[in-house]
């Protein structure tokens, strides 16, 4: 059970590590833990570094009392088409030239 506990928590630590600094260490992270190391293909690992990427633009766009009240996280379809980021532009509610 230890053992498998410290192989969870290393895991966790490594997709962290990942999504916080590039996506090399995310793809290594990725690589050791879910492909086990025998990933072959590397079109599958980068497919898996946008999902990533994707699912956590999409959480973090989720409301913080809802997914606290509901415990609910729909996933992401893995591929889609004519997937467009989730986060809405933010526009200027008035024009800075029109104010000098």
């Amino acid at each position: 059970m230890k053992a498998m506990t410290e192989t969870f928590y290393a895991a966790i630590f490594g997709y962290d590590e990942g999504i916080l600094s590039d996506d090399c260490m995310l793809a290594a992270a990725l690589w050791r833990n879910l492909f086990n190391r025998q990933c072959e293909d590397p079109k599958q690992l980068e497919l898996m570094v946008e999902y990533v990427h994707k699912q956590m633009q999409f959480i973090d766009a989720l409301d913080g009392e809802d997914l606290l009240l509901t415990g609910e996280v729909k996933w992401r379809p893995l591929v889609e088409e004519n997937a467009q980021s989730i986060l809405k532009v933010v526009t200027p509610t008035s024009d800075a030239r029109s104010a000098s």
